[in-house]
């Protein structure tokens, strides 16, 4: 599986682009950091991909198939998760609800419900409520399983969000600053499970900024920078460029 970005271009203002003709590529198995400084473009790409954005011009293609103008309920059908800095977690539901809901064809999808017997709904929740548990304990999540979401700790949010990323069957995980602002202990639990993804054969496209984590998960890096993205491959030799330096650093 394999991700590409194509000429893509975008500006707020006519007579400037944030995003200056982007081209490259993500493969299947890897997991991506992208850095670059405030306003440089790194959630308004995430945007253009999942669909909440139109790019200028240029094309993004996930396993062949273009994105360009499909919508942001479209693109994740086809396996592109993702999560955002304000979570969106709902947050008066318990943490095995939000999980549940997370679930492609889940028991809460009134029409599905409405045209199976009731004794096979009642297996079907079984069926999904179990699966989510199984879930929640992969993300440490299983001691506050029957909390709401909004009571648990900002650490636990953030596994949370990444949880039902997996849980909606993506393939591809966009992660939305997955390590900011959280204790230490999550962010190793965090690094732990992304690796784990990766074996899996997902691809996982971050936005961080804490260097710590990305030097520990990351296999490549991009750094977007006056509309141009630049590509390392590793922490170190990203931080001895310096253009980098004189932008981020």
């Amino acid at each position: 599986m394999s991700l590409s970005f194509k000429n893509i271009k975008f500006g707020y203002q006519k007579d400037k682009l944030l995003l200056n003709d982007l081209s490259f590529d993500l493969q299947s198995g890897k997991i991506y950091t992208l850095m670059g400084g405030n306003g440089s473009g790194k959630t308004t790409l995430f945007n253009i991909l999942t669909g909440f954005i139109k790019a200028e011009s240029g094309d993004i293609r996930w396993n062949g198939q273009i994105l360009t103008g499909l919508s942001p309920y479209k693109i994740n059908r086809l396996g592109i998760g993702r999560t955002f800095q304000d979570l969106r977690i709902i947050t008066k539901l318990t943490v095995l609800e939000n999980i549940v809901l997370a679930m492609k064809e889940n028991p809460t999808d009134r029409l599905l419900v409405a045209v199976l017997p009731k004794q096979s709904g009642i297996k079907l929740k079984n069926q999904f409520e179990q699966k989510a548990i199984s879930i929640a304990d992969r993300f440490f999540l299983d001691d506050v399983l029957n909390s709401q979401a909004g009571e648990i700790s900002y650490g636990q949010q953030k596994l949370l969000t990444i949880a039902c990323c997996v849980a909606n069957g993506s393939d591809l995980l966009l992660l939305d600053e997955p390590a900011a602002g959280i204790q230490p202990e999550y962010r190793i639990k965090i690094g732990l499970l992304l690796k784990d993804l990766k074996l899996e054969g997902k691809t996982i496209f971050l936005i961080e900024h804490n260097t710590d984590f990305i030097q520990e998960v990351t296999d490549h890096l991009f750094f977007l920078t006056e509309g141009n993205i630049l590509s390392f491959d590793t922490l170190e030799e990203l931080k001895q460029n310096p253009i980098v330096m004189e932008a981020f650093f």
